[in-house]
């Protein structure tokens, strides 16, 4: 009798023990894969963020050298610039031969 109640204590406590750690267990895959989850957002906002600043430095150089080129031609005089703008290199007011 007394065995069998020791039996039946040490496989209660048993039970108990796995119930507990099969629970730790779930809850340590649950976390890992949450864990994983966001991992892959994090890296994904990353490459977002890195490819909106390269969009971000092309257009903004793109702006610099449209500025700068505006800026280059009001700088010319308007003698200079007027001859840029004449085609096949004919002077204004000559008669075409």
């Amino acid at each position: 009798m007394r065995n069998f109640l020791l039996g039946v204590i040490v496989g209660a406590l048993g039970t108990f023990w796995y119930t507990q750690r099969s629970g730790q267990l779930e809850i340590n895959r649950r976390f890992s894969e949450m864990q994983e989850r966001a991992n892959a957002v994090l890296n994904e906002s990353r490459r977002i963020l890195e490819e909106t600043r390269q969009e971000l430095a092309s257009a903004f150089e793109a702006g610099k050298t449209t500025v700068q080129q505006k800026a280059e031609r009001l700088r010319r005089p308007p003698a200079e610039g007027s001859e840029g703008s004449q085609s096949a290199g004919t002077e204004p007011n000559q008669p075409n031969a």
